[in-house]
């Protein structure tokens, strides 16, 4: 929702601007991509550490924060650039693929953390992941060609209940409220299959009608 909001809003416009300034012709797409991956990467295997290395909890719990923060930060860099350079099916891909990792990486380490009160959860909400990338990416190769253009993306999508910007808000929360990550991880896993069951009434609508 906070995705489809923003991409409609005037801060969309200001903020590619100054993102194009400050990357346009310096640093691709892609591999700003790859930076948001290797950060995002970075904060999951901090969570990790967290869960095993007690001595240093604290110095890798508030790492982990930082760096999941820059790791977001960094992913919305790469529209803007792409957009201006001109898209491609490979970067759409490359996108997909790195933010998909990011999140399950993350996911599974806050499992490790206390496997086993979050095994359950963790499954739940990994499960509840692929029925949505499913439908997700299902109803975007079904999508004409026409609107696939309009929207300068690889794989075209509407907004969704639960999109990257929320799940990013819900791994924040996680991480810094560590004494509840059984129930918010629950609660993620709840809130990501409401997003694959919409997806997929939409569907319904559109190729339906």
């Amino acid at each position: 929702m906070l995705d489809h909001w923003l991409s409609n809003s005037k801060f969309k416009e200001s903020y590619e601007v100054f993102v194009q300034k400050l990357f346009k012709n310096k640093i691709s797409a892609n591999q700003l991509t790859i930076i948001g991956l290797i950060i995002g990467l970075l904060s999951a295997f901090l969570i990790f550490l967290s869960g095993i290395i007690q001595d240093y909890f604290f110095q890798y719990y508030l790492s982990s924060i930082i760096l999941m923060g820059v790791s977001f930060v960094f992913d919305t860099f790469d529209g803007p650039i792409a957009r201006s350079e001109g898209s491609t099916e490979f970067g759409g891909v490359l996108d997909i693929f790195c933010d998909r990792l990011v999140e399950v990486s993350i996911i599974i380490a806050f499992v490790s953390t206390d496997p086993i009160k979050l095994i359950y959860p963790g499954l739940a909400s990994l499960g509840a992941m692929v029925l949505c990338i499913s439908m997700f990416l299902l109803s975007g190769i079904l999508t004409n060609v026409h609107e696939r253009e309009k929207s300068c993306k690889v794989i075209p999508y509407r907004k969704g209940f639960m999109e990257r910007s929320e799940t990013f808000i819900f791994f924040l929360l996680i991480d810094i409220s560590f004494s509840v990550r059984l129930i918010l991880i629950w609660i993620l896993a709840l809130f990501i299959l409401i997003t694959a069951l919409l997806r997929l009434i939409e569907a319904n609508r559109i190729f339906n009608r």
